[in-house]
């Protein structure tokens, strides 16, 4: 089988690589994946899982890949203007967990860990299409993804995500500051509302395309250390929010 890297062109980066890795692995690839900083762990290889996971994002950690060939991840078409999961942050670590354990499949996030993924196996050659589709919904489905994201990260972070990505204490969830509908986000105040919330920040619960806000219905959930990072936050994400 191949040595391929993966590397995300997104920022705020989605959770996409960090999904489709441990899937592609149980698969028989030898997958290399680099995620940003967003996580305190060590860079870590099972052999028996052909799973390795890199702390950086951008070109300087392309150099670094043990790969024959490096994938450079983006939003899949279909999900345009709205990010692939529904986190940023270090919510990222429990919506994945939430899709390698079946919690919370059905989603564009498992759509997309499935359909990247059979693009990158037939690219290879490794398998036909429609073959290529079967094994990345077998790595779901079966569980081997879990099982190759465990060998990295320890069966409990599949129990309680929390233990590896703990979210910062104080969280606020945001309504929209008029009503309409979801037509997508704006990746810029994204990234503000990030840098705004500090590292245990984390953003959540994004409303996908269609969504019809109103009163009592939050597009987004904000975590963060205090309420001043909150209040920042807050408002970009209102202005991140693309409303028809």
């Amino acid at each position: 089988m191949a040595q391929i890297g993966l590397l995300s062109t997104e920022q705020p980066p989605s959770p996409l690589v960090l999904a489709l890795a441990p899937a592609l692995a149980a698969t028989g690839l030898d997958v290399a994946a680099a995620i940003d900083d967003f996580l305190a762990f060590d860079s870590d290889r099972r052999p028996d899982g052909g799973l390795m996971m890199i702390r950086g994002t951008g070109a300087r950690v392309a150099d670094r890949l043990p790969a024959e060939r490096v994938f450079w991840i983006g939003e899949p078409p279909f999900t345009r203007p709205i990010p692939i999961g529904r986190t940023l942050g270090k919510a990222r670590f429990h919506e994945v967990v939430g899709v390698l354990t079946g919690k919370a499949r059905g989603g564009a996030l498992e759509r997309a860990v499935v359909e990247t993924g059979a693009y990158i196996l037939t690219g290879l050659r490794e398998f036909d299409r429609t073959t290529a589709f079967h094994a990345m919904e077998g790595a779901l489905s079966s569980g081997t993804a879990a099982e190759r994201f465990a060998l990295i990260f320890g069966q409990q972070a599949l129990d309680d995500p929390s233990t590896i990505a703990a979210l910062a204490p104080q969280r606020r969830d945001v309504m929209a500051d008029r009503r309409g509908t979801i037509q997508g986000w704006s990746g810029a105040p994204l990234r503000a509302a990030l840098d705004a919330l500090g590292r245990r920040g984390a953003v959540g619960r994004l409303a996908p395309a269609g969504f019809k806000t109103g009163p009592k219905k939050p597009i987004a959930r904000v975590y963060g250390e205090t309420d001043a990072a909150l209040d920042i936050a807050e408002g970009q994400i209102r202005s991140a929010a693309q409303l028809g």
